[in-house]
C-alpha cells in the first residue's frame, strides 16, 4: 500500500541543491551537509551529482513510500552506517530485505559488496580450526616462524607485537599464524558468505563482490582460541556522494512520524494523509485467527471479550491468550501506519530479541521470548513505546528500565559517587553486573529522565544502573514476554507482508 512519497526533485528545487541536517551519533549532535547539482533525462530519471564529484546517481524524482520502505528506514536508523551507505547485518532475510529496499530508492545502476569480518583467532580452535583443516585437506601445515612468513613487518605489525593480551602464546607466534594462513582463512570466509547469500536466494550480479575482512588474532572480540567476533557488512556501491541526501530522507521520514505531520519540515516527505490515519486497518482477532503471519509454529491463540462496564461507550478491549502463556488485553484493531512500520524496522535492528528467533517463529516454537529495547536517544525510545501502546495498554508496555554505562564513562560514575561520599560498588563476576551503590543509581535516574522524557510516565519502574560494555550511556527497557507473541507477528507482517505471502515458507 502506498503511504506517501519522497519528493526528491521538489526538495532539491526548493533548497537549490543544498542538503543540511543534524544527527545523533555516540550521544552527540553532529551536523552533516552537501551541495548537489542535478538534471532530469528524457526517461524522467534524476541524475544527481555531489559538487566536487564526477560520479552521478540516478533516482526517480518521486519515490513511493510503502510499508516495506518505511520499515527499511527504521531498520537503517538502527543498523545502518552513519558515515557511508552500508548495513551491518548477518541475518540472511534482513540482508535480502535491505538489498530490495536499496534498489527501490536507487533506480540507476548500483552494486553491492558483501563483507564478512572475523578475528583470525577463530581459526585456532574449534569450528574454525576444523574448517581450516578441511581447506588443507585434513592436516594443517607445520607452523612457520614470523621471519619466514613476514620478512618485513609494517607499523601495524610492530604495534601488535608491543601490545599485551591475557591469552596463551606469544604475539609473535600469533602474528606468524595470521600471515601463514591469511589467504586460506579469507577464502573460507568468502565462500561461507557466498553460501549464506545463496541460501537466502540472493543472486550476485556481475559487479557484486564478496570480501573477507580478517583481523589479527585477539585484536577485537575473541579472547581465546576459537572465539568469534564475526561482523557482516553490506556496502552499496555506485552511490558516491549520495549519503547525505539519503540521510536527509531518513530523518525527514522519522521526524514527520514523530510529529504526526502529513508533510515533513522541508517538504521532502509527504504522506497520503496524517500519518496516524493512513495504512491498512487490521482486525486483531481475525489476523491471529486466519492470517499466515498470525501463527507461531502452526499454533494460534484464543480470544475472549471482557464484560463491558456500565456506561462504557468506547467498546471493550479484546482479551487474548496463547497456549502456555498469560492472558493480555489487546486493542481490537490496529492500523499498520508509518509509526508501526518505522518502529518495526527499528526493533528488528535494535531490539534485544534474537532476530533469528523472530524470523523463524512461524515454523518453530518461540523459545525463551523476550521483549526489550536499548537506545541513547529519546526519539527512538518514544517511537517504540508509542507503537507498543497502539496494541497494548500503556501499563503493559514497560515492566522496568535501567541505564547501561560503558567502561569509558566509568570515571563519571566514580565522580558521582565521590559527590555523594560513597564508593562505586559493582556486582557480577567481572564487575559488569548491577550497580550496588544506590546513591549513584538514584543520581543517574534523574539524568536519564532528562535525556529521555518519554520515560517520565514510567519513572517508578526504574530498576538500576548496569556498568557494562564500552559505549556511551544508554537506556534499556523491557516488557513481559507475554507481549512477544502478539507484537512480533504484526512486526513481521509490516516488514515482509508485501513481498512474502507465508512466512513459514518465504522466510529462511
Amino acid at each position: 500500500m502506498k503511504l506517501g512519497e519522497i519528493r526528491v526533485k521538489d526538495f532539491l528545487d526548493r533548497t537549490k541543491g543544498e542538503v543540511r541536517g543534524q544527527l545523533v551519533s555516540d550521544a552527540k549532535f553532529r551536523t552533516y551537509g552537501a551541495d548537489y547539482t542535478y538534471r532530469e533525462d528524457t526517461a524522467g530519471l534524476l541524475h544527481i551529482t555531489r559538487k566536487g564529484s564526477a560520479a552521478s546517481v540516478a533516482i526517480s524524482p518521486v519515490i513511493d513510500l510503502d510499508e516495506a520502505l518505511v520499515c527499511f528506514f527504521g531498520f537503517y536508523s538502527g543498523d545502518g552506517s552513519k558515515g557511508s551507505l552500508s548495513v551491518s547485518q548477518s541475518e540472511p532475510n534482513l540482508v535480502r530485505f535491505s538489498i530490495e529496499q536499496f534498489r527501490k530508492v536507487f533506480a540507476g545502476s548500483i552494486h553491492f559488496v558483501f563483507s564478512l569480518g572475523e578475528d583470525s583467532a577463530y581459526f585456532m580452535a574449534g569450528e574454525g580450526q576444523r574448517a581450516l583443516q578441511d581447506h588443507y585437506r585434513g592436516t594443517l601445515p607445520a607452523a612457520r616462524l614470523l621471519a619466514d612468513v613476514r620478512p618485513t613487518i609494517d607499523a601495524r605489525d610492530e604495534r601488535y607485537l608491543r601490545e599485551v593480551r591475557p591469552v596463551i602464546g606469544s604475539n609473535e607466534s600469533h602474528l606468524a599464524f595470521y600471515y601463514q594462513h591469511k589467504g586460506a582463512m579469507e577464502e573460507i570466509l568468502a565462500e561461507r558468505k557466498r553460501q549464506e547469500l545463496h541460501r537466502a536466494n540472493i543472486t550476485l550480479a556481475s559487479n557484486d563482490r564478496v570480501n573477507a575482512s580478517l583481523r589479527r588474532p585477539f585484536k577485537k572480540g575473541a579472547r581465546e582460541p576459537g572465539g568469534s567476533s564475526r561482523a557482516d557488512e553490506t556496502h552499496v556501491g555506485g552511490v558516491a556522494g549520495f549519503f547525505e541526501l539519503f540521510l536527509k530522507m531518513l530523518h525527514e521520514v522519522e521526524s514527520s512520524i514523530q510529529e504526526n505531520s502529513q508533510e515533513s519540515t522541508q517538504g521532502l516527505v509527504v504522506w497520503e494523509g496524517v500519518p496516524s490515519e493512513i495504512g491498512e486497518l487490521i482486525n486483531v482477532q481475525d489476523f491471529f485467527t486466519n492470517n499466515p503471519y498470525g501463527a507461531i509454529n502452526g499454533r494460534r491463540p484464543k480470544f475472549s471479550t471482557p464484560p463491558a462496564l456500565v456506561g462504557d461507550t468506547a467498546g471493550a478491549e479484546l482479551i487474548g491468550q496463547w497456549p502456555l502463556s498469560h492472558e493480555i488485553e489487546l486493542a481490537p484493531e490496529i492500523r499498520i501506519d508509518p509509526l508501526w512500520c518505522y518502529t518495526s524496522g527499528l526493533y528488528l535492528a535494535e531490539g534485544t530479541t534474537s532476530k533469528a528467533d523472530i524470523l523463524a517463529m512461524s515454523r518453530r516454537r518461540l523459545a525463551s521470548p523476550a521483549l526489550g529495547f536499548t537506545s541513547s536517544e529519546n526519539t527512538s525510545l518514544e517511537l517504540i513505546l508509542r507503537a507498543l501502546q497502539k496494541l497494548f495498554s500503556p501499563e503493559d508496555c514497560l515492566a522496568a528500565w535501567k541505564v547501561k554505562v560503558g567502561s569509558q564513562y566509568f570515571p563519571e560514575l566514580v565522580v558521582i559517587g565521590l559527590k555523594n561520599a560513597v564508593p562505586m560498588l559493582r556486582g557480577g563476576a567481572s564487575g559488569d553486573g548491577k550497580m550496588r551503590t544506590i546513591e549513584i543509581s538514584v543520581a543517574i535516574k534523574d539524568w536519564a529522565l532528562g535525556v529521555a522524557p518519554c520515560l517520565e510516565p514510567y519513572a517508578n519502574k526504574y530498576s538500576h544502573v548496569e556498568p557494562t560494555g564500552a559505549g556511551v550511556a544508554r537506556i534499556d527497557f523491557w516488557a513481559s514476554p507475554t507481549l512477544c507473541r502478539w507484537y512480533f507477528p504484526l512486526l513481521l507482517y509490516a516488514t515482509f507482508g508485501s513481498t512474502v505471502t507465508d512466512p513459514a515458507t518465504g522466510l529462511f
